[in-house]
């Protein structure tokens, strides 16, 4: 009898400089399930946007023809510039096309939909750009015009590191409130597959400047952030389990949240004090 062995993590390719590249397969490489996903949103995002979009990128595992799910990121060309009441409608858009998207494509696992402005990525202000960061370390267009020139490898420093950091509470509180009103065991572990991963991005992004290498992979980021602190080996693999196989009961997703948040907060907070007083989103590329 056979035995199912885990695919394990790579770091990603960087130039000579040391800067991230981007680590996606070319289009036609992609997976038919996975291109099928990618198409429908592409078709979600041109009924939504009209005129106003620019390109979809396919990312996540997905784009390196790996399983683990897929992100989709909608490019709305330039001048396309969105409103308060616009973003907050898009974050609903976003959700109920997420939802689609994995009702319809069991098989792509972990989906993802964001919707990026034009001067979100390609920043005049010298502010580091995460959504450029995304689309450059690891994306495949799928559907409009391919940017791949104008989206040059990334460095690996603390605007790059401040994303997940910053984001990491709003993101466990998002998680215990969907957690709390969830209904489903796929709902459940929709939420704590999040929680999961929140935590997996915060405590990779807190080592990933000392390691000065970069990688999305589950494993690593779990593995990596062992290394420098192996008093936490148990708590980043529950974090790791609860990203890749989540629990479908609400109540031991909860007690996971609040114990990564009693034991993470204080980490993500003197980063923060250190390198981010202010909290802000976007630093100084």
């Amino acid at each position: 009898m056979g035995h199912t062995v885990r695919l394990r993590g790579e770091f990603w390719p960087q130039d000579h400089w040391g800067r991230v590249t981007n680590a996606a397969i070319a289009r036609e490489q992609i997976a038919h399930a996975h291109l099928e996903a990618a198409e429908e949103a592409a078709d979600l995002a041109l009924e939504r946007f009209g005129d106003r979009l620019h390109s979809v990128y396919l990312s996540g595992p997905a784009a390196r023809g790996r399983p683990g799910g897929a992100a989709f990121f909608i490019l709305l060309r330039l001048g396309a510039s969105l409103s308060g009441a616009d973003a907050r409608n898009n974050e609903s858009w976003e959700a109920a096309c997420i939802s689609q998207l994995r009702r319809r494509h069991p098989k792509v696992g972990r989906i993802q939909v964001a919707v990026f402005n034009w001067k979100d990525v390609f920043t005049t202000d010298g502010a580091f750009s995460p959504a450029r960061f995304r689309l450059a370390v690891n994306s495949v267009c799928v559907a409009g015009r391919n940017m791949t020139r104008m989206l040059a490898p990334q460095r690996i420093d603390s605007a790059a590191m401040n994303g997940d950091i910053l984001g990491f509470r709003p993101r466990m509180l998002n998680a215990a409130g969907r957690l709390a009103a969830a209904k489903s065991p796929d709902r459940v572990r929709a939420a704590a597959m999040d929680a999961g991963h929140a935590v997996l991005a915060a405590s990779f992004s807190l080592v990933m400047d000392r390691e000065q290498i970069y990688t999305e992979d589950l494993d690593l980021r779990r593995d990596l952030f062992t290394l420098n602190y192996p008093n936490r080996t148990r708590d980043l693999n529950e974090a790791y389990v609860m990203a890749t196989r989540p629990s479908p009961d609400a109540m031991k997703a909860l007690v996971f949240v609040d114990n990564a948040c009693r034991w993470m907060t204080p980490m993500t907070d003197a980063w923060l004090n250190a390198n981010n007083p202010q909290r802000s989103e976007r630093l100084k590329a």
